[in-house]
Parts: C-alpha cells; sequence; structure tokens
C-alpha cells in the first residue's frame, strides 16, 4: 500500500483483516499479482492528490486459489468453487495474500499458463482486447501497432494476427528482438496455446518498489509480476 503520496519510497506491506465474502463475491488466496502503470499512478499525483483517499492500495489484476464463496458466487464462465485455480480484473488491492472480489470478474486460470503469466494477462489483455474491437480489425485488414513489446502490445499483436490481420508493429530499437467477453477471450486463447505472454520480471510482494521503480523506467519486454 501507498501510505503518502509521492515516489516508490512511500510503499510499505502491512496486515490487514480479510473480509468473509458477501453473495456474489470470493476470496482467492493470491499467487501473483500484475504490475502496470496505473498502479503508480495512483500515488504519484497524476491522478491528482487527496489526503482522504490515502492509504492506497493497489494492484487491479491477480492470479490464484478460491478459498471462500459466498452465495450465488457466479462467474461469466459458470459457478466458481471453493479450491479452483482463477485470475481476476478488475481486483482492487490485488497486491495482497488475500482478496475479496466480485464473482463477476473471475474466470478460471488457463492451466497452460504459470501462476506468473496468469496474474498478468487481463490488464494488459483486456485492454488489447478492447482496442481491437473498437477498431473492428477484420480478416484480411492492415493494423499499426505501437509498443508492441510491452505488456499491451505482445497481446494486441498475438490478438491480431488470429483474427487474420496483417500487423505492423514498433518498438524501441532494444525490443526489436525480443470486461466479461474480453476475459474468457483471452482465457480461451491462452488455453489453446494461441496465446503466449511475456514475462519481463517477477518480484515478491516485499519488493514491490524495485518493481513499480523497473516499470516508471519504461522500455520493459512484457509484464512485470509480483509473486506471493
Amino acid at each position: 500500500m501507498a501510505g503518502a503520496y509521492g515516489g516508490p519510497e512511500v510503499l510499505s506491506v502491512i496486515d490487514v483483516a480479510v473480509p468473509e465474502p458477501r453473495p456474489n463475491e470470493v476470496r482467492i488466496t493470491v499467487r501473483a499479482a500484475g504490475v502496470n502503470p496505473f498502479d503508480y499512478k495512483s500515488y504519484s499525483g497524476a491522478f491528482g492528490v487527496d489526503p482522504e483517499r490515502l492509504p492506497v492500495r493497489l494492484g487491479v489484476e491477480a492470479a490464484g486459489v478460491v478459498t471462500a464463496v459466498g452465495a450465488d458466487a457466479i462467474g461469466p464462465a459458470g459457478p466458481i468453487a471453493v479450491g479452483d485455480e482463477v485470475i481476476t480484473y478488475t481486483a482492487p488491492g490485488a497486491y495482497a495474500a488475500e482478496i475479496v472480489v466480485p464473482a463477476s470478474s473471475v474466470v478460471p486460470k488457463p492451466v497452460a499458463l504459470s501462476w506468473e503469466q496468469a496474474g498478468g494477462l487481463l490488464a494488459a489483455g483486456v485492454t488489447a482486447v478492447h482496442a481491437l474491437e473498437a477498431v473492428g480489425l477484420g480478416k484480411g485488414e492492415t493494423v499499426l501497432i505501437h509498443g508492441a513489446a510491452g505488456g499491451v502490445g505482445l497481446v494486441a499483436v498475438q490478438l491480431a494476427v488470429a483474427r487474420g490481420a496483417t500487423v505492423v508493429a514498433t518498438a524501441s530499437r532494444a525490443k526489436h528482438e525480443v470486461r466479461e467477453a474480453a476475459r474468457l477471450q483471452l482465457t480461451e486463447a491462452a488455453t489453446a496455446g494461441r496465446l503466449r505472454i511475456v514475462i519481463a520480471d517477477s518480484h515478491p510482494l516485499r519488493e514491490a518498489a524495485t518493481a513499480h521503480r523497473e516499470i516508471m523506467a519504461g522500455h520493459t519486454t512484457g509484464k512485470i509480476v509480483l509473486v506471493l
């Protein structure tokens, strides 16, 4: 969490009580959580400074195991049960050992993905899906994708190719080598082996500040994740 506005030095790990899930909610033991630019911008002042919002709990996506379910806990893919391996987005406060989230934000974890890959799939992936659907990209068309080596770009390129489009991609020279329906589309593609999730780096939760310094510096290839 961020106890003040500033840089990564304001981050700390604290102990908080985890509530029981209410109807249409599930509790998840987190195995990995994606690190995204929104996370550091939420306490850097980029979205304004409001002391009443402090402390800021960080993270919006995670992968883990369901440990409790509320009544009528049904996600986009169907009923959710204790023991299910899942991924969730959006999940405010995902930088945590346990989180309680709406069942509507939870989909099954693709078996083919590691915890790190699954934890970093949805934020970038949903953004990529929405972008391609917004322009109505179809078979035989050509699309220009800037920042193709980043978290969103890597997924967007693969999804565009899967749609039968021709992709013109840009990236920095150093990288040349290297909502519900969207969630289901991504997990189905990953399960079928049509989607490759690139992990740039991973850190334990206590090193969240280091992860944020990396993503703030830019020029990462793929996703940065926190592991628990």
